[in-house]
């Protein structure tokens, strides 16, 4: 996880296109679903730990690719203290032609033909694995191998055998580079606002002296007491999701705030501290394993 695994999950979450300049296509048809029914998008990639819903819960995909073609990535968080609350997010437009060619990419990586995992029986207990989920042929293929398997050449080409831990690696690592790989079938990076939002409420942030800021002001009405469920754990803290205006709303204010701001509440000036989800095509409620039935 701290080596080459964690560098291409990271990689990936920090997908930072080149064709930021506008480069490549503005407006096309968005690529087919694959002809899968009920689709919820084209490909996702997740990081999968054995760890409690608690303890994920402010993780998301590091690369969605919707239905109507855009690929949504995480940008770059700066490495200080304290860091941002949620990383920006941003989105590109692909073409159909370069969603054909991802699906190329795929199947000529040995990765659709119908094995699900590609760990190589080497993953690490409790270690951290990449599950891939794509939408091609008429159903949804959902696989999962170790990011940490890249083939290490001397010499190119460099091409692992298909069908391999390293060709699943190898394929993340295409998925991480799009905007090199494919200037031609992406549009020029714009922020991306998400649809819905997970929140979890909590105990304040610990004080930092000169660190934090002031608190700000919890920006939707009715206060913490009245949002979403209380967790099944006992603890009072609370587990909801934001959508539609108030998750445009909140998203503008999220994006000030660090991992160390404190919020208040209007009904009764209380602080709390959140952790944040951002939901993306494919995600189930984020609450679902922590609230109370």
């Amino acid at each position: 996880m701290h080596t080459i695994a964690s560098r291409i999950l990271i990689g990936l979450a920090v997908l930072v296109v080149t064709a930021c300049s506008g480069a490549g296509p503005s407006a096309s048809p968005p690529p087919e679903s694959g002809g899968v029914p009920g689709a919820e998008f084209l490909l996702r990639v997740t990081p999968v730990q054995a760890l409690g819903p608690r303890e994920t819960f402010g993780w998301t995909p590091s690369v969605v690719i919707t239905l109507d073609g855009r690929v949504l990535t995480a940008g770059a968080v700066p490495a200080i203290f304290p860091g941002p609350l949620v990383a920006p997010f941003f989105e590109q437009q692909l073409t159909p032609a370069g969603w054909a060619a991802i699906v190329a990419e795929a199947r000529s990586a040995g990765l659709l033909s119908g094995a699900s995992d590609f760990t190589g029986g080497g993953a690490l207990p409790g270690g951290v694995t990449a599950r891939l989920q794509l939408a091609a042929d008429g159903r949804i293929y959902d696989l999962v191998g170790d990011p940490g398997r890249v083939m290490m050449c001397i010499t190119a080409p460099c091409v692992p055998p298909p069908g391999t831990p390293e060709a699943f690696a190898g394929f993340l690592v295409r998925l991480a580079d799009l905007g090199s790989w494919l200037p031609a079938e992406l549009g020029p990076t714009r922020g991306h606002v998400p649809a819905a939002i997970g929140i979890l409420v909590g105990a304040p942030p610990a004080p930092e002296p000169g660190l934090g800021g002031p608190p700000l002001a919890w920006p939707l009405e009715g206060g913490f007491a009245a949002f979403g469920k209380a967790l099944a754990d006992g603890s009072g803290d609370r587990c909801g999701t934001v959508s539609g205006a108030d998750a445009v709303a909140l998203w503008a204010q999220l994006l000030t705030a660090t991992q160390i701001t404190s919020w208040t509440d209007p009904d009764d000036g209380s602080l709390h501290g959140l952790t944040v989800r951002v939901l993306l095509p494919g995600d189930e409620d984020p609450c679902a394993g922590l609230v109370r039935a």
